[in-house]
């Protein structure tokens, strides 16, 4: 029994390094916003002027992949992003058609700096810089709009995992082009412009109904009580 009670034991103190260490890979819900104006002369727009920006927005799982050395005994103050990977689904405009956008198309790089841990060496506090990846949006409609090069992604003071309502922010207007399948994409063309692109952590559905229904209870237990 008492040797039963020792490996029990053991076990649960390595828990906290197991979670700390799983914290290199973590998959959060995203709601991805961005605007996009379509350029004028093109299949989209075939008018003498570009369209008005027009709100886009997507919702999906996102995987973030982090170096291993943010677990190092050295405590790094900063670590590269490996990866992020996944595919968003199209919520609007609905006029639009069905679409999906991805990161998958390259990582190329980024980095979680200014780290700040706890007594336990858990990231509380960190930044986001220069997140980088290549996107494509499809859609049955359309075919492949895709940019040349990849989009950066900010944001101040996260901990790891992010948290519900962490906002990454990418400010700088981007080319969007059209895949005309004949694998030269010289010849693709600029079809719009896009601007103010954010990528918004959001509850998955099962946590949001989770806590919808426990806010009812408490709104149901104040007026018992009232």
């Amino acid at each position: 029994m008492r040797r039963r009670f020792l490996l029990c034991t053991a076990a649960f103190l390595s828990l906290p390094a197991l979670v700390h260490a799983e914290m290199t890979t973590f998959t959060r819900r995203v709601v991805a916003d961005f605007e996009f104006s379509l350029v004028a002369g093109t299949p989209f727009n075939p008018g003498p002027v570009d369209s008005p920006f027009i709100p886009f927005q997507a919702v999906g799982d996102l995987t973030f992949r982090l170096d291993p050395s943010l677990n190092d005994a050295s405590q790094p103050t900063t670590v590269p992003f490996l990866d992020a990977t996944g595919v968003l689904q199209g919520t609007k405009p609905l006029d639009f058609g069905p679409f999906t956008i991805s990161p998958n198309v390259a990582f190329l790089g980024g980095e979680l700096t200014n780290i700040v841990r706890d007594g336990s060496g858990e990231v509380i506090s960190a930044d986001v810089r220069d997140l980088l990846m290549e996107w494509e949006l499809v859609g049955p409609g359309f075919g492949r709009l895709y940019g040349r090069v990849g989009l950066d992604f900010d944001a101040d003071g996260v901990s790891i995992p992010f948290a519900y309502g962490t906002v990454l922010y990418g400010p700088t207007p981007f080319d969007v082009y059209s895949d005309d399948g004949d694998g030269d994409t010289s010849n693709d063309v600029r079809v719009a412009v896009g601007r103010n692109r954010t990528l918004r952590v959001v509850p998955e559905p099962t946590s949001a109904a989770l806590l919808a229904l426990g806010g009812a209870g408490l709104l149901a237990f104040a007026r018992r009580r009232a």
